[in-house]
């Protein structure tokens, strides 16, 4: 892991040109760590180990025919390793912490990138905002709105050609959970139902600055040439079913959908005793398909 010195070298973090840094040097030099609460509640943790991060980006290659989406560049660490293989395709970084601007304006006068920083709130953003291409996003997402961010991009699958994104461990377990399994949720059925999902690798807390309490895994998602193109029903289904994951699917859904639903459960061979762990995601998908538009 990398060390940020407690004392640095005359002159060392006044540098004009920041890519001469290494990432943790670039931490000390614009004072980052100074208030980690406020770091926290952004969700703020800052990897330094550029070989971690070129492993990264490695997962989402080739990064050609797409444009290519970063959210939150903090100090630019997995910023400079995607520039290192874009070559001439264009990179959009969202970053919601506009305090980091002088740091990224330095980036940007010292790079021959195609790069545009947009300080916003990513999940305000919609895709076809950005561009009418398709997107590669590589991300380091923030802890508190990553499942969020994936939930928002699913809908938009479209215009994905795939994902490599880093989540907090709990989370990436359920993304590409087994059915059956106690991790297997309403994240894995419109993950899985949309993407082939890969774990690529954990990430130990103490690759961050501040380390975080938890630890990470980085995560592959490749949208499936056939998937659905609305996904806003089963979104609502698998919501309502996994609030009680201990009840029958059947039990559950009689209240909103009367005698109808054992109807719905028969066409699609989905036994009355099933719970919403032991559904698959093409049998959830089957359902919301053949269920009333209005109870």
């Amino acid at each position: 892991m990398a060390k940020i010195p407690h004392r640095a070298p005359k002159g060392l973090y006044t540098m004009d040109n920041d890519l001469e840094l290494t990432i943790a040097q670039v931490i000390k030099k614009y004072d980052l760590l100074k208030n980690r609460f406020r770091a926290k509640s952004l969700g703020q943790h800052f990897m330094c180990d550029a070989s971690l991060l070129d492993k990264i980006v490695s997962c989402a290659l080739p990064l050609d025919d797409s444009n290519i989406l970063e959210i939150g560049a903090g100090p630019c660490g997995l910023t400079r390793s995607i520039i290192k293989y874009a070559g001439r395709r264009k990179i959009i970084c969202i970053e919601k912490d506009i305090s980091l601007k002088p740091l990224h304006d330095n980036l940007l006068a010292h790079t021959n990138a195609d790069i545009k920083l947009i300080y916003a709130d990513a999940l305000k953003i919609k895709l076809q905002d950005l561009s009418n291409e398709n997107f590669t996003i590589i991300s380091n997402l923030p802890y508190n709105v990553g499942t969020q961010l994936l939930l928002n991009w699913l809908s938009e699958v479209t215009q994905i050609k795939t994902m490599v994104l880093m989540f907090q461990k709990e989370v990436a377990n359920r993304i590409y959970a087994k059915v059956g399994t106690k991790n297997y949720g309403r994240l894995s059925v419109i993950s899985q139902i949309s993407c082939d999902c890969e774990k690529c690798f954990d990430v130990a807390s103490t690759a961050f600055f501040p380390p975080p309490e938890v630890q990470s895994s980085v995560v592959k998602l490749t949208p499936k040439r056939e998937r659905p193109h609305d996904i806003s029903k089963l979104e609502k289904l698998t919501a309502l079913c996994f609030q009680y994951r201990r009840k029958t699917v059947s039990t559950i859904l009689k209240k909103k959908y009367s005698q109808s639903i054992l109807d719905c459960l028969s066409i699609c061979d989905i036994p009355q005793s099933a719970r919403p762990e032991d559904i698959s995601p093409e049998k959830f998908l089957e359902l919301s398909n053949v269920l009333p538009t209005s109870a």
